[in-house]
């Protein structure tokens, strides 16, 4: 895999993450269109979807952190 293969493989992963799609589809779907290597290692699909999950708990730390504290709150009580 290139370089550049794997930032349009991100790109797609990153703008396309939310969609009502399937999360693995999508990259099937562009190396196809896009013709890249078929045989992405699979290490690399768990890696962008460990950055998927990274970018969403920066984006919602606040409030994921609050549901934490809210819970162990009420546990104690």
């Amino acid at each position: 895999m290139t370089y550049l293969s794997a930032i349009l493989l991100g790109l797609v992963q990153g703008i396309a993450e939310f969609l009502p799609i399937s999360s693995s589809g999508h990259l099937a779907i562009a190396q196809n269109l896009l013709n890249l290597e078929t045989a992405v290692p699979e290490v690399y699909d768990v890696l962008l979807h460990l950055g998927t999950l990274i970018a969403v708990f920066a984006a919602y730390w606040e409030d994921i952190r609050d549901m934490v504290l809210e819970f162990f709150g009420g546990v104690r009580d």
